[in-house]
């Protein structure tokens, strides 16, 4: 990992620096693997492979290479600046894990998970039941800044047209027929792949499957609302990019503020509920229902708010598709059309024999 980072920053690529940046990460995962926390690990690989998508789709709009500055004193202070943060970071964690002398608060939290939780995965019950304000709050403020970036970048993509494209983008019986991916008919062929859309299609229900197998089973498994919007969010961009912003619109055919909007009021709900039978707020109820064929079913109501999680990570997945995705695409089609028209006129000869 410590090799990556200073491989990251003497790169002179910028996709071999984001790769370099991503190993990092997934090395971080590996350590929280080797530590016991599946839970953390599977969360960080899931926002680290969405990072690596996401920085892909904007260097897009970028050339391949930095920007050859001369080392000047001024760089040579932001260096050291930088390390000088860096160490001073590292050397504050390493004090603080072994100057620990009272027993972790985590420790008090397993009774509690199993009888007030009703689950096994103190971690998710932690996030839903324990700290359950401190994630709603976060809830939030995720909203309210996905929501403020996008609206940033749409100003020069033009969202009114997004959300037209949007509405219009349900496939029909005929456009079935057209393909392993309706809205890959749409791109140009050099920049299409028979075998990554054949792949899209099948993974695509697989993973979403998976995002809803996660969300229901984290109180008792790795896993929660978190981690399955990541997974849908991931499976989104794989259709997107097998067959670009129309197959986007085709496979999530409604607005990523709406997707946004309601997972927060699930999330809400979830809590006010609770509260108008007589219970505490965001207080979960446990409940074994008999099932034929299948035994008693353990229900906890705290899924509701995973729900709401799950709905506000696929919004700003959408949202993240949508405008550093589908929006560039479309800026810099209209772009390559404005520049090809304005060519097509400068060489055209007027009826006097000049260039119009």
């Amino acid at each position: 990992m410590c090799a990556a980072a200073l491989l990251t920053v003497r790169s002179r690529r910028r996709l071999r620096a984001v790769l370099l940046l991503g190993v990092t990460g997934y090395g971080t995962a590996l350590l929280f693997v080797l530590h016991g926390a599946p839970d953390l690990a599977l969360t960080q690989v899931l926002v680290e492979t969405f990072a690596l998508v996401t920085f892909v789709l904007v260097l897009r709009r970028f050339t391949p290479f930095f920007s050859d500055r001369p080392f000047t004193v001024t760089r040579r202070v932001r260096i050291a600046i930088g390390a000088t943060a860096g160490i001073a970071v590292g050397a504050y964690a390493v004090v603080a894990a072994n100057a620990r002398t009272a027993s972790p608060i985590g420790r008090a939290f397993e009774g509690p998970a199993y009888e007030f939780g009703g689950g096994e995965n103190i971690v998710n019950i932690t996030l839903v039941d324990i700290r359950v304000w401190d994630t709603f709050g976060e809830l939030a403020v995720l909203v309210v800044a996905a929501t403020g970036i996008a609206s940033l970048i749409f100003l020069i993509t033009d969202r009114a047209q997004s959300h037209r494209e949007t509405r219009r983008a349900r496939p029909g019986p005929s456009d079935e027929r057209q393909g392993w991916l309706p809205g890959a008919v749409a791109l140009e062929d050099v920049r299409r792949s028979v075998v990554f859309e054949v792949v899209a299609r099948a993974v695509f229900p697989v993973l979403m499957i998976f995002s809803v197998y996660l969300m229901f089973t984290g109180h008792y498994t790795p896993g929660g609302g978190f981690a399955g919007g990541l997974v849908a969010g991931l499976a989104l961009a794989v259709r997107y990019l097998a067959g670009g912003r129309r197959e986007l619109d085709a496979a999530a055919p409604v607005d990523a503020g709406v997707v946004l909007g309601s997972g927060l009021a699930v999330a809400a709900l979830s809590g006010i509920v609770p509260v108008l039978v007589g219970a505490n707020t965001f207080q979960s109820g446990v409940f074994d229902i008999p099932v034929p064929l299948l035994g008693d079913v353990h229900v906890v109501t705290s899924v509701a708010f995973d729900v709401g999680v799950y709905l506000v990570v696929v919004g700003l997945a959408l949202d993240v598709l949508r405008s550093l995705g589908g929006g560039i695409d479309r800026h810099g089609e209209q772009g390559h059309t404005d520049s090809g028209l304005s060519e097509e006129c400068t060489s055209t000869p007027s009826r006097g024999g000049a260039p119009a």
